[in-house]
């Protein structure tokens, strides 16, 4: 991403983004902070806490899938914008029923949140490689003999199927841990 390219796709003068913006990191901040805004849900959250969870897990997938960009703007310049702020309360509002203490609440979250935004990668990566590349290949299932028994919808390393079974299996850990 640069400016140059942001300004063609606007079909704006370079320059003319610096009257708006003082750095590229300012431009990026700003595009992700809209992006974020995305994450937030459109509707109640359901008051049962995994689908609230859920709902909001699913939502920041499919919009880092949607935006991979956005991915390597937090990785290497991490920020708390303005929308982060909601998407926050967002997540603690998710979680209120279990009346955990703060630090269990952001761990919890901050481990879902791991678990979306390495799948995204992945989905993300395979959006640029050919999609045979994505699946697990007949040369690697001869090596490791293992790998025969994956159901189809694990065969492939990004797929949505795949991506609800761990965040169902992240959340079963969590419920366990929560409820013990």
């Amino acid at each position: 991403m640069s400016i140059r390219r942001v300004a063609g796709e606007i079909d704006a003068r370079p320059m003319s983004l610096y009257i708006h913006f003082d750095s590229k990191d300012e431009l990026l901040a700003s595009m992700a902070n809209a992006v974020v805004a995305e994450v937030l849900l459109d509707r109640p959250l359901p008051a049962d806490w995994r689908e609230a969870v859920a709902a909001g897990a699913r939502k920041m997938y499919a919009t880092f899938v949607r935006h991979p960009w956005v991915i390597s703007v937090f990785m290497t310049r991490p920020q708390f914008g303005p929308t982060a702020a909601a998407v926050a309360e967002q997540n603690a509002r998710a979680v209120k029923s279990l009346s955990l203490e703060p630090a269990e609440l952001w761990s919890i979250q901050g481990a879902v949140n791991d678990y979306v935004l390495g799948h995204s990668l992945r989905a993300s990566a395979a959006q640029t490689a050919a999609r045979d590349a994505d699946l697990i290949s007949e040369q690697e299932i001869a090596a490791v003999p293992e790998l025969a028994a994956l159901p189809e919808f694990l065969r492939s390393r990004s797929s949505v199927e795949r991506f609800e079974f761990g965040l169902q299996t992240v959340l079963d850990g969590v419920e366990r841990r929560v409820l013990r």
